[in-house]
C-alpha cells in the first residue's frame, strides 16, 4: 500500500533499481522502504524483500506479474526457436502459471 511522505527519511539511498512507473527519482531505505518522487511528491511503500539484499526473494514476493511475464516470454521465445508457435504458447503458459504459483506461495509466507 502506497503512502505519501513530506520529506525523505534519513539513511535512504538513491537508486535506479526498480520500476520507475513515472517517477523522476527513487530511493531505497531501511526495512524494505521504497520511495519514488512522482510530480514533486514522495510516494512510498514497503517491499517484503529488499532487492539489495535478496533479489530472488524480491522477485517472488514483490513483483509477481513482472516475474511471470519475463519467465513466460523467455520460455515462449526459446520454445518458438526450437519448435513451433503452438509449443511456445504452451510453454509460455505453463511457465507463467508456475511463476504465479511460486509468487503466491512466497507472498503467503511473508
Amino acid at each position: 500500500m502506497n503512502f505519501e511522505l513530506t520529506e525523505l527519511p534519513p539513511n535512504c539511498q538513491e537508486t535506479r533499481m526498480g520500476w520507475f512507473f513515472g517517477a523522476s527519482r527513487q530511493w531505497r531505505g531501511p526495512n524494505g522502504l521504497h520511495i519514488r518522487e512522482i510530480r514533486g511528491k514522495l510516494v512510498a511503500h514497503y517491499d517484503r524483500e529488499d532487492p539489495r539484499h535478496n533479489l530472488a526473494g524480491h522477485l517472488l514476493a514483490d513483483t509477481p506479474a513482472e516475474l511471470a511475464f519475463g519467465i513466460s516470454a523467455g520460455a515462449g521465445l526459446i520454445a518458438y526457436l526450437l519448435g513451433s508457435i503452438e509449443t511456445s504458447l504452451i510453454w509460455g503458459s505453463v511457465t507463467a502459471l508456475g511463476a504465479l504459483v511460486a509468487s503466491a506461495y512466497a507472498r503467503a509466507r511473508y
